[in-house]
């Protein structure tokens, strides 16, 4: 999901605080400059990337082992099987909280 803003309008501190205090439950954490995750859980999160123009909101798993262990099973058991695990028990998962995440920016930033 993508969030319009006006060119450096949005000050990453400012966003971080902001999120924490509208979802307590989650957990934020910083992995690079402009670079948020947002972790509802073990296996479900989403990643914040604040760009010059826009907000990018991306559910994915919170971790880089995670990911990492997702990209081995795809490269030792295939594309499909690895797939359709996904689909079954994450992308949905994903995509609420992305949305969850997603529609709050949106109404807090949109065109700001």
């Amino acid at each position: 999901m993508n969030v319009k803003i006006k060119a450096d309008s949005v000050v990453f501190d400012t966003l971080k605080s902001k999120l924490e205090t509208q979802f307590p439950a989650y957990k934020f954490s910083v992995r690079s400059k402009n670079f948020l995750v947002c972790a509802k859980s073990g296996t479900i999160g989403a990643n914040i990337l604040l760009k010059k123009e826009k907000i990018i909101i991306v559910g994915n798993f919170p971790s880089m082992g995670l990911q990492m262990l997702f990209t081995l099973c795809v490269v030792l058991l295939g594309f499909v099987i690895p797939l359709i695990i996904y689909f079954a028990a994450f992308h949905g998962k994903f995509k609420a909280l992305e949305k969850e995440v997603g529609e709050y920016l949106l109404k807090e930033y949109q065109n700001t």
